[in-house]
């Protein structure tokens, strides 16, 4: 189903970040003058050639810190713990809270919801299939819709777990991927099983679109704020679309409630990122939380497609 990992937004808000500014790298934590004394005390302490390896854990090792990022860390908290000693509010820190990471994982909470949603969505599709005959036509795009949702999955719980330059994007592009698997099982769905071509001008049309958006973001500009637009903009389509197919089906399909749920629920979830507090007990933030109440959202997803095959197989074909 259609449950982006979207970005994470400052303190302007979401509209703001879309429309009046361009994310930075920098946040004001890391331009501040006790941090940058802390990090030079820490590399040269810890980073030189002869302390480099001793200085890390293995476990950290394992998840590819470098001496550098685990200064920035042990700093970040630092300067966070100085900041609430004196009565200071807590400050991010290249663009995210002080989290408190478990055996290397940066953002625990974040990729553990991650996994749910990734395992809410096999275990959605899997009941669905048991249940829907073989010869239902719009199997295959089910299909490959799940496929690409569970590929977005697994790359925001690596990006939560080590942020990168290779993992940020990975996530990135997957998310915009799942929107576009979306919006593609929206139109085939709505279109019918017969227009064929249609469905292959469709498919042509945002592959072409989304080559030109990863092109853009990888060789010219990685523009958060243009991410975050293109990612609006899509999921605003894919919500009035269904809920205006819901709409004119509604008095010959009881079950489209489940439709309208899950989409008006994703969207409604999105104003969680408005809050954008820093993380209770250095673990729950409003975008780790905005994961954990996506994750049942497929299993709903999934009944409803269940619903609708048995209708479909049932019901007359024209009504589509």
């Amino acid at each position: 189903t259609f449950v982006p990992h979207m970005p994470r937004i400052s303190d302007l808000g979401l509209l703001a970040a879309v429309l009046l500014i361009s994310p930075a790298l920098c946040s004001v934590g890391d331009r501040s003058y006790d941090f940058k004394l802390c990090l030079e005390r820490c590399h040269a302490k810890n980073c030189t050639a002869t302390t480099v390896v001793a200085s890390l854990p293995a476990h950290l090792r394992l998840l590819l810190w470098s001496c550098e990022e685990n200064c920035a860390y042990e700093c970040m908290h630092e300067v966070t713990a100085q900041d609430l000693q004196s009565g200071r509010k807590i400050r991010q820190f290249y663009g995210k809270w002080p989290f408190v990471r478990i055996l290397g994982i940066q953002e625990p909470s974040s990729a553990l919801f991650s996994v749910l949603n990734g395992l809410a969505n096999a275990y959605g599709y899997f009941s669905f299939k048991r249940r829907c005959p073989s010869s239902y036509p719009y199997l295959v795009p089910i299909t490959a819709q799940c496929l690409v949702s569970l590929h977005t999955w697994f790359w925001s719980t690596v990006f939560h777990c080590r942020d990168s330059y290779w993992t940020e994007r990975l996530d990135y592009f997957c998310a915009s991927a799942m929107i576009i698997s979306g919006l593609v099982l929206q139109f085939i769905r709505i279109t019918g099983p017969s227009a064929t071509l249609w469905h292959c001008l469709y498919i042509l049309l945002w592959a072409v679109l989304f080559s030109a958006h990863v092109s853009y973001l990888t060789l010219y500009k990685f523009d958060y704020g243009y991410n975050m637009a293109a990612s609006i903009l899509a999921g605003a389509l894919y919500t009035v679309v269904w809920l205006l197919w819901c709409w004119r089906h509604w008095a010959t399909r009881p079950y489209l409630w489940k439709c309208c749920a899950v989409v008006l629920g994703t969207t409604s979830l999105l104003f969680l990122e408005l809050l954008d507090f820093p993380p209770l007990w250095w673990a729950f933030d409003a975008h780790s939380l905005w994961h954990l109440f996506t994750a049942p959202l497929p299993l709903l997803w999934y009944s409803f497609l269940l619903d609708d095959a048995h209708h479909e197989i049932r019901g007359p074909k024209k009504s589509v």
